[in-house]
């Protein structure tokens, strides 16, 4: 998990205004095997890592769940960090965007998606 370039209070801010249509917000990601600068770690090292990482980056996000598998990574199609997908109501795919995205241009797909 890297860091979002502004992207986590973007993310929080959107989770806030779309709660009661019932956004949830979900971090996947999987374990590579290495952790601070590429150094080789073990999976509890990494997992540390991970959660140094959003403890520090991820403040207003640290209660979003962040599934840890291969499968799970691979499933949400994550090319890049951040990867942002939204599903529409039916489970869907209605927006897929490999990096971050301005706040308004993320709201305008939200809104879409929810269909507000």
């Amino acid at each position: 998990m890297r860091r979002l370039q502004g992207g986590s209070p973007i993310i929080a801010r959107l989770r806030q205004e779309f709660a009661s249509d019932g956004l949830v917000v979900i971090g996947p990601t999987q374990l590579y095997g290495y952790a601070a600068q590429g150094a080789d770690a073990t999976p509890e090292q990494e997992r540390a890592y991970i959660e140094a990482v959003r403890a520090r980056y991820y403040g207003s996000l640290q209660d979003m769940p962040v599934p840890l598998s291969k499968q799970n990574f691979n499933a949400y199609g994550a090319s890049t960090t951040p990867t942002l997908v939204l599903l529409n109501r039916a489970g869907q795919v209605a927006m897929y965007h490999p990096g971050a995205m301005p706040y308004e241009e993320l709201r305008a797909a939200l809104e879409k998606a929810v269909a507000r």
